[in-house]
């Protein structure tokens, strides 16, 4: 990592198994520079910032080098959709990075790297229950083969009840009439039904290596959480088929190819699906208390790298990818499930308030995107190296695009890096903003016998990529082989960013409707975001303990800029944040992990409205009998341990300012290897 001329961020199998981290949203609230967000909207459920740029679509996830989140760029949720439990290593690089990873490497890239099958020599098994109908357990196995083709695969499963929010915070979630839009009662407080809040989830992936030069590969996870997540009471109705089904597989193969001692290529054939589940969708006020959504996006990608060392100290990466995408954006409400069966517009329905004779438009679109890169890295001495690169892309929907990166490494002294990077990346427009369309009609026609609409949002074909450019400096230092302390600082300006712009004039989008007023997303924006991170990491031993000391502190700051002069503080981003642990470790045997995560005032997604949300201080704890009988492993993992009524910020709409979060929940498990 202190080669690159990015700010890398690497967690090992041995860090993430001592830490007691479940999933990649585990992970990433632990991370300087990382504001995770839990419970804070329906759809995303946790959503991240990256420095201060809020989005879980603007930082790419990939697994072993190959993207396992949305292909079509879809603001997914991060959960335990993204498990741990067969992760080698965790790395999480800051900042641009379209200049090698193409589009939406915008704030960041986190790839998983798995383990290899030769180092499972095996199979691991782990079954956990906890709290609130918590279950949880998992499979990994690995294994040569034979002398030339190594296999692992793995998978997990999970189901959670979750803890009762109207019990912990009952001024929240007090009996209350649910209300129509209009303001009439929809269920009245007598009426009202017990809070439920239900999620579960499961995955799987599979390794095939044929003599480390043809790989196959396999992913598939899945995430169910509720669609009520962060809503008030009189908006909603908690219903436990109030769902929002998330699933994204991946299939792959590679081949990797030595010409000569000089130059090597990697072939890349990928094929992936996201699909929002035809069940999903929403009980509240604005979908008259039930209404579905659907949506699906696939990618055929083609790419082929090729490597060229030209001498012992300079090297070049260049390579070529093609991508196809089809495309259905999620839907307006649905009074009834989407029908996998048929064509999109097929469907059969229509808008609401229409009398059945307003056919809905539901978008399937195709695109396509081209690109191009090349990096140059060089060492031009023992203190000093350099790397360049371009990316060019072109995207049939908006043109094209062109993305810089260069970066030096300084090593002024042994124990000393210092590293400069500046970066450029582009977030594509996904379909499901560019073509989202939702509202409803009033049963009312005008005199031209037109449906009367008084607001939609409509879509906007038109949209271009929001643009980033970050300028970076890190500097590492090892005072002892045991002790190591880092800083970064950056500055990034962000423009044509996406943002919602009200019309006050009519519109025909709709045949046979008129729309009085309505909204469509539009390229308005602009932001200005810097900050700085202090990390330290001090490990040492006495009486066979192995101590581990970790501790980060965050600072960033920045605002959203509109046209008019408007601005607003970054939205779910905290301006402090001190995140800090300490792993004991005796005798290879017991492992005790006490977590604290310190967050400022928050603000919300409304962000141009005075409220934060309340500072908090939140303490995880993860205790460990390694092999304590015949390759079993015993283990206890508590979060929130002091039991702290806290609130995480929000997406605004419907939710709460501030949404509850869980009270102490704890899950106890055994881990068995073979």
């Amino acid at each position: 990592a202190s080669e690159a001329p990015a700010s890398i961020t690497v967690i090992t199998r041995r860090q993430i198994q001592e830490r007691g981290y479940v999933n990649l949203s585990d992970l990433l609230e632990d991370l300087p520079g990382i504001d995770v967000n839990r419970k804070s909207a329906e759809t995303f459920f946790n959503l991240a910032a990256i420095r201060g740029n809020v989005g879980n679509n603007k930082f790419i996830i990939m697994q072993n080098g190959i993207r396992i989140g949305s292909p079509t760029g879809e603001n997914i949720p991060v959960a335990d959709n993204f498990p741990l439990f067969h992760a080698e290593q965790v790395e999480v690089i800051f900042g641009p990075a379209s200049a090698l990873y193409g589009a939406d490497a915008f704030t960041g890239v986190i790839n998983i790297i798995t383990q290899d099958a030769k180092r499972i020599d095996g199979a691991e098994v782990s079954a956990a229950v906890g709290t609130d109908d918590y279950y949880y357990g998992y499979l990994n196995f690995g294994k040569p083969l034979t002398g030339k083709i190594d296999l692992a695969v793995g998978g997990h499963w999970n189901s959670s009840q979750n803890p009762d929010l109207s019990k912990s915070y009952p001024q929240y979630f007090g009996k209350t009439d649910a209300l129509n839009t209009d303001g009439t009662v929809f269920r009245s407080a007598q009426e009202r039904e017990p809070f439920t809040a239900p999620t579960g989830s499961y995955s799987a992936y599979a390794n095939l290596d044929y003599n480390k030069k043809l790989f196959f590969g396999m992913t598939e996870s899945f995430l169910s959480h509720p669609s009520t997540t962060g809503n008030q009471p009189r908006n909603t109705i908690y219903a436990k088929d109030a769902v929002w089904e998330t699933r994204i597989d991946s299939y792959h193969g590679k081949f990797k190819a030595d010409f000569n001692p000089d130059l090597s290529g990697e072939s890349l054939v990928q094929y992936s699906v996201y699909e929002l589940q035809p069940g999903s969708g929403f009980t509240n006020s604005f979908a008259n208390f039930r209404s579905f959504k659907y949506a699906k996006g696939t990618k055929l990608k083609l790419e082929q790298q090729m490597n060229y060392r030209m001498d012992e100290d300079h090297g070049l990466i260049g390579g070529f990818t093609f991508e196809n995408f089809d495309h259905i954006p999620k839907t307006a409400d649905l009074p009834s499930q989407y029908d996998t069966g048929r064509d999109a517009n097929d469907q059969g329905f229509f808008y609401l308030g229409t009398d059945n004779t307003l056919p809905l438009k539901i978008f399937d679109i195709n695109y396509q995107n081209y690109g191009g890169y090349l990096q140059a890295q060089s060492k031009w001495n023992d203190w000093f190296s350099s790397t360049i690169g371009l990316r060019l892309d072109y995207d049939t929907r908006f043109g094209e695009s062109v993305n810089p990166r260069a970066g030096l490494v300084f090593k002024p002294l042994k124990d000393t890096v210092l590293k400069l990077l500046y970066g450029e990346a582009f977030l594509a427009p996904t379909s499901r903003i560019s073509h989202e369309h939702f509202g409803s009609f009033t049963g009312v026609k005008d005199d031209q016998g037109r449906y009367i609409s008084d607001f939609f949002h409509l879509p906007n074909p038109n949209l271009m990529p929001e643009k980033t450019r970050t300028y970076e400096a890190d500097l590492i230092h090892n005072i002892t082989p045991d002790f190591i302390v880092s800083g970064n600082f950056f500055y990034t300006e962000v423009q044509d960013t996406i943002a919602n712009v009200f019309k006050d004039e009519p519109s025909t989008f709709i045949d046979g409707g008129i729309i009085r007023g309505f909204e469509i997303a539009d390229n308005i924006g602009e932001a200005e975001i810097y900050g700085a991170d202090l990390k330290a990491d001090y490990q040492t031993y006495f009486w066979r303990t192995n101590v581990k000391f970790w501790g980060g502190y965050s600072w960033v700051e920045g605002r959203i800029k509109e046209p008019g002069g408007v601005t607003g503080p970054l939205p779910l981003t905290a301006r402090n944040k001190i995140k800090t642990g300490v792993t004991l470790n005796y005798a290879e045997k017991y492992i005790f992990t006490p977590r604290i995560i310190w967050i400022d005032r928050t603000s919300n997604f409304r962000s141009f409205t005075a409220e934060k949300v309340r500072p908090y201080a939140l303490v995880n704890l993860y205790a460990e009998a390694k092999n304590f009988y015949k390759g079993f492993s015993a283990f206890v993992n508590v979060r929130n341990l002091l039991d702290t009524d806290y609130f995480n910020a929000t997406t605004g709409g419907q939710t709460f300012l501030a949404s509850p979060q869980d009270p102490r929940t704890v899950f106890i498990g055994l881990k068995y290897k073979f």
